[in-house]
């Protein structure tokens, strides 16, 4: 599915890795290592995005769940490993989506 960040960045939702809030700003992480930043809040285009493949994991960031590795627990504290080699921490109130990942 193809997905407008911006007027005229056109990025298909498969090469996104991650979405990560910059105050009232998004950084959207790609596949081949690239980023793109938005104007528009982490909020607004988690409505925007179709949420099947992504999920809410804190409150800066939305991963693609195609990306991910393993799911790591360090001092009780749960952390998504991905395939770019980046760890994202679970908040304590978005540890139910851990069970979205495994099933």
């Amino acid at each position: 599915m193809n997905y407008y960040i911006k007027r005229n960045d056109l990025v298909e939702t498969n090469n996104v890795v991650l979405l990560e809030a910059l105050e009232n700003y998004t950084l959207f992480h790609l596949k081949d290592g690239s980023k793109i930043i938005s104007s528009l809040t982490l909020k607004r285009h988690q409505e925007k995005l179709e949420l099947e493949p992504f999920v809410r994991v804190n409150r800066s960031m939305i991963i693609n769940t195609n990306f991910v590795q393993k799911i790591l627990c360090k001092n009780d504290t749960n952390f998504i490993c991905l395939k770019n080699g980046k760890e994202v921490k679970v908040s304590r109130r978005r540890q139910a989506t851990l069970g979205q990942l495994a099933s």
